[in-house]
């Protein structure tokens, strides 16, 4: 069921208005983390930011785009930096009926914020606790480092200071696009790899709808829910 939260809403119930920027960046991180589950919606990368909050799962790139609209809303410099990543950060992530369709590279995005004076750089926000935790787990059983959505050092604390990322990494970056505004240009653009026999994904997954992803996100939430301490 979606909610109505918009992210002036967001922003006024989760920051407290005598904190300091530092404070109030790491309570949004924390919240878009938690609330929004790592998964898909109907939307995919062309998801806008209230949608996104909304339906409660993203993955990277709408989950960025809401960071970013936070982080503004609140009056710091932020934007959405596009890399890309090999599509192993997705092994086993993706039920096999589905997994056939990745495309051999990923268009990855993570959140650049100026905080304090501090430039920082982060996808801490993409990986929800429950999942990192049962990923890694499985990563270290299965003697891998990439897999099930993050990397087997992955972080999903960020401290408002320095660098912090939950599935990018610079020694796994295959291209860096830089700081994208516009995000529909981009998807139009030869670099954008979301796409399968010249259908974009974005258009793919709205075709899908809400049945289509469900299954996704359902083989998600059973990673998810495996991880017993």
């Amino acid at each position: 069921m979606l909610t109505t939260q918009t992210i002036r809403e967001v922003v006024e119930q989760v920051i407290i208005v005598t904190a300091t920027d530092r404070e109030k960046a790491i309570a949004l991180h924390d919240y878009v983390r938690e609330s929004v589950k790592f998964g898909f919606n109907k939307y995919f990368d062309a998801a806008q930011p209230d949608y996104t909050l909304a339906c409660g799962h993203g993955h990277c790139n709408p989950k960025s785009r809401l960071m970013v609209s936070l982080l503004r809303d609140i009056g710091l410099e932020a934007y959405q930096h596009f890399v890309v990543i090999p599509k192993d950060i997705l092994k086993d992530a993706i039920p096999p009926s589905r997994s056939w369709l990745l495309p051999p590279e990923l268009s990855h995005s993570y959140v650049e914020v100026k905080v304090e004076g501090t430039w920082c750089a982060m996808d801490s926000y993409i990986v929800d606790t429950a999942l990192l935790k049962a990923a890694q787990a499985r990563l270290a059983k299965e003697g891998r480092s990439l897999g099930y959505g993050v990397r087997a050092d992955s972080t999903n604390v960020w401290d408002g200071q320095s660098n912090a990322f939950s599935q990018f990494d610079q020694a796994i970056m295959i291209e860096d696009h830089g700081r994208v505004d516009d995000a529909e240009a981009y998807f139009r653009t030869k670099k954008y790899r979301h796409q399968v026999l010249g259908l974009r994904f974005n258009t793919m997954f709205k075709l899908m709808g809400d049945f289509g992803v469900a299954a996704i996100n359902s083989h998600i939430e059973d990673i998810r829910t495996s991880f017993i301490e």
